[in-house]
């Protein structure tokens, strides 16, 4: 048998680089990030080949100061950590003192810095792990490092790298997170010959978002914000055509740090989905500010996760700033007006308001700014001689409408025509008319004259009876008929299409998918369930008197652009894409 010994201290280096350093963007981070807590006003990036050959980055930042070169290279040395306590609080991007000893070890390394105030400079090289002594040079002010042939004495790990273009473009990603988060600073990323990426220092948020998203979606780009005690958030969020099927345009950050934190990916997905479609992520940037002693980055080797000690009112802070934002966004794409108003014009493209400044609200609550829409009923006071506009809903005629394919609503509307996806109009009528209820105290029940019995196994009878409370402010009364047999004794009396079996369906779903879900994240679950599965779908038939009173209702809705999962409820053509089309102009 092999006898037990200890590891050469280079492949330790080697060892533990594997944590820190997966790629040439790793490195690209890492140094960005030293330059970034330095106090760098500009960093420059060179790339060859991807960064495989060849990565340098120069900065105007502090500098390291000559004695204190050998410490930068070593592992767990660094100038931003004192005491134990001082882990509890961190506010700079780099804290534990292995990036640079980990660059080394897997590369043919050298760092030449020259601190404020200093006369000369000094410099410091290392090949894979081996450091040899540091020398005075002529360095600039500020820092350069240069890094060559990345892996090259570790094959196993070489082998796994992509093309040069896919690595420059990883390395690329990186770059244009830290200057949306870090907005003063300058930023120039060259690959070859090519300019990647060219950030003027002090741009606005605006800017940046121009020169990473493009000036089309930027400019169509809402801008939120909002201060709630300790949590201050600001967002840009894109329009709904600029969302993709991943995520590589949706930015979170923390205190400056680009996050990809599992919970607060969460947030961001439950405060977006009734505004984009499911499956699909925004382009947007959110800033998340805390106090540093409230949050722990100390979590993952690439430091991307947290954890929150206020998370619950953090997430829930994300959840209702990202709602009420999207419910004001006026995208030309997706609406007209408000349904039935049909004389507000089309927002120009690029002409967003200011800064929504949210206020602090309840999950359930209508968005800042708006009233909660009033209850609709056929006996509303007449109102003879006003505009249509401003007519009750009960009132109003909302002219002629053409079914097509008995799914999509076809009317005439102020300078062109409107078509309405009617599953998704009922489906968001269905959603705000219940949240109405459930603001007001409880959700209206309409006992059923024959229960209904759905079979389950006797865990999944044991989970729905446990939530019975909660099931019945949402207008759902159930309870058990045997040990494997739960009985539906009510639903919402407005959701007259609801199957009782598809609703339990549902009940069980939301089960298996949420581990102990608050009262309040359950009943937004089924409400988004019950008011889908409550609506009218493509294909059934609607007579006049039935469209006109899916209008009415849809009509004054707190948010009418997206049904619940996000899809478009209608799309408006002009008049002149009209003549467009026809080749008229």
């Amino acid at each position: 048998m092999n006898r037990i010994r200890a590891l050469d201290p280079i492949v330790v280096d080697q060892i533990a680089a594997g944590e820190v350093v997966e790629r040439p963007a790793s490195v690209v981070k890492e140094l960005v990030e030293n330059a970034l807590d330095a106090g760098a006003r500009r960093i420059t990036v060179r790339l060859e080949d991807g960064g495989l050959r060849r990565i340098e980055v120069r900065d105007d930042g502090s500098g390291i100061a000559a004695e204190d070169l050998a410490l930068a290279v070593a592992s767990h040395a660094t100038s931003k950590l004192e005491r134990p306590e001082d882990l509890e609080c961190i506010a700079t991007l780099g804290f534990r003192g292995e990036a640079l000893a980990s660059i080394a070890a897997v590369s043919r390394f050298s760092l030449e810095s020259r601190a404020r105030g200093a006369a000369a400079g000094a410099g410091i090289r290392a090949v894979f792990g081996r450091v040899e002594p540091a020398q005075e040079t002529a360095a600039a002010p500020g820092t350069r490092v240069v890094v060559e042939d990345l892996f090259a004495e570790l094959p196993a790990r070489r082998k796994f790298m992509k093309q040069a273009a896919t690595e420059a473009a990883h390395a690329a990603a990186w770059i244009e997170r830290l200057a949306l988060a870090h907005q003063e600073v300058g930023f120039r990323l060259e690959h070859g010959d090519r300019v990647l990426v060219d950030a003027e220092p002090g741009q606005d948020l605006a800017a940046r978002c121009s020169a990473i998203f493009g000036p089309a979606v930027a400019a169509r780009m809402i801008a939120v914000e909002r201060a709630d005690g300790p949590v201050r958030i600001e967002a840009r969020i894109g329009p709904p055509e600029a969302a993709r099927r991943d995520s590589a345009r949706t930015h979170v950050f923390l205190n400056g740090r680009y996050v990809k934190d599992p919970r607060l990916t969460r947030a961001v997905r439950e405060g977006v989905k009734e505004f984009v479609e499911h499956g699909q992520w925004p382009a947007m940037v959110l800033m998340l500010g805390l106090p540093p002693d409230r949050v722990d980055v100390n979590v993952h080797p690439q430091k991307t996760e947290v954890r929150l000690r206020d998370e619950r009112i953090v997430l829930g802070s994300i959840i209702s700033t990202l709602r009420g934002g999207l419910a004001r966004a006026p995208w030309a794409t997706r609406t007209v007006g408000a349904i039935g108003g049909a004389t507000d014009q089309v927002a120009e493209a690029g002409a967003m308001p200011a800064a929504w400044r949210a206020e602090p609200a309840p999950w359930a609550a209508s968005p800042p700014g708006r009233a909660p829409a009033p209850d609709w009923h056929p006996a509303a006071s007449s109102a003879p001689g006003l505009p249509l506009a401003e007519r009750p809903p009960a009132e109003r005629d909302f002219g002629p409408v053409l079914s097509v394919a008995q799914t999509f609503l076809v009317r005439e509307v102020e300078g062109g025509m409107e078509i309405l996806d009617q599953h998704a109009l009922h489906e968001r009528v269905n959603l705000e008319e219940l949240r109405r209820e459930l603001r007001g105290g409880q959700v209206v029940m309409q006992p059923l004259l024959v229960p209904a019995l759905v079979e389950v196994t006797r865990e999944e009878a044991d989970a729905l009876l446990a939530q019975r409370a909660v099931y019945a402010r949402i207008g759902v009364e159930l309870d058990a008929f045997g040990p494997t047999t739960v009985a539906v004794r009510a639903v919402p009396a407005r959701l007259t299409r609801l199957r009782p079996e598809s609703l339990v369906d549902d009940l069980l779903e939301i089960a298996r998918e949420e581990r102990d879900p608050s009262p309040e994240r359950l009943q937004e679950r089924l409400l988004f369930s019950m008011a889908c599965r409550g609506a009218v779908m493509a294909g059934d038939r609607l007579d006049a008197e039935a469209l006109q009173g899916l209008l009415r209702r849809g009509a004054g809705l707190p948010q009418d652009r997206t049904c619940a999962h996000g899809r478009p409820v209608r799309v408006f053509l002009s008049v002149a894409d009209l003549e467009k089309a026809f080749q008229r102009r």
